[in-house]
């Protein structure tokens, strides 16, 4: 990292804490001052699926985005920290409110993110992806060829699971988590909330008080993200950089990974995102039209 990058990094740091410092302040007074504003919030932070980390509100852009992991949040993200002025020096940093500029509706305070979320004018939205596919790239980012010891956050919550799910669930420094293994270990825990990398999708987007306008798909991916593009009249560098493919995760194709048996019992557990989100329970049946009126 050159000098120019860590005063950056230093710089955003500074500017993270002290943003919210501000925010625990404005809210602890809108919570009084401003209690339709307030009681929006407790239902939406009460029974939401962690709402903020999950959801990224753009104030001057008008635009709430709910992050369904694993669902192109890497490029995603990449356009809305954009918007908001930053550029993370990698994809990581994406991720990580610290560099990326993006804000929570804690963030942004409790009256702003409800007059936001009720304004007529913002675009909600969000992103998904066919379980089968999403199962496949999730283990592969965060299993495949790693070893089974601590040190890993992700591996760490499956050695505390692993025995409750299956006790014959491998572990230790010799040892991988295959994709049937993987299989087993996330469909044990998929309505759980214990990880929204493999949560269901469905369960992620039903956050209380915030219908969404448009939900778009992975797999068409380069057509549906005109819809946030043209709401926030994008440049036609982003509109470019937006079309660019980010972070892959290492697998050959998703079909490949599947056995009747796997595929059966991923569909019992991801049922309800086969259904929401109108993909085919076959394996090998080509991706079905999707509206945002059947979300």
């Amino acid at each position: 990292m050159n000098f120019a990058d860590l005063a950056t990094g230093i710089l955003a740091k500074i500017e993270y804490h002290i943003d919210r410092a501000h925010s625990y302040l404005l809210n602890g007074i809108f919570r009084y001052r401003h209690q339709d504003a307030s009681a929006f919030y407790n239902e939406l932070n009460g029974g939401g699926y962690n709402p903020n980390e999950l959801v990224d509100a753009l104030v001057q852009q008008n635009l709430i985005y709910i992050n369904v992991p694993k669902c192109a949040s890497t490029s995603l993200k990449m356009i809305l920290s954009s918007l908001v002025g930053r550029r993370g020096a990698s994809f990581d940093q994406l991720h990580k409110r610290i560099y990326s500029g993006l804000r929570s509706p804690f963030q942004i305070g409790v009256s702003a993110f409800h007059r936001l979320a009720t304004d007529s004018a913002t675009l909600r939205f969000s992103f998904v992806r066919n379980p089968y596919g999403r199962l496949v790239s999730a283990w592969a980012d965060k299993f495949q060829d790693r070893y089974l010891v601590a040190g890993d956050s992700f591996i760490d919550t499956y050695l505390v699971h692993r025995r409750a799910i299956d006790p014959s669930l491998p572990r230790g420094e010799h040892r991988m988590l295959t994709f049937a293994d993987f299989v087993t270990y996330a469909t044990a825990k998929a309505s759980l909330r214990l990880d929204a990398h493999w949560g269901l999708q469905d369960d992620i987007l039903n956050m209380p008080c915030l219908a969404l306008d448009f939900i778009g798909r992975v797999e068409t991916f380069t057509r549906d993200i005109v819809r946030v593009l043209d709401h926030v009249r994008a440049v036609q560098l982003l509109r470019q950089a937006a079309l660019m493919p980010l972070r892959a995760s290492p697998h050959r194709s998703w079909p490949l990974y599947y056995t009747q048996d796997l595929a059966d019992r991923l569909y019992r557990a991801y049922e309800r995102d086969f259904d929401r989100f109108n993909y085919p329970r076959a394996t090998s049946a080509a991706p079905a039209k999707f509206s945002c009126a059947n979300a």
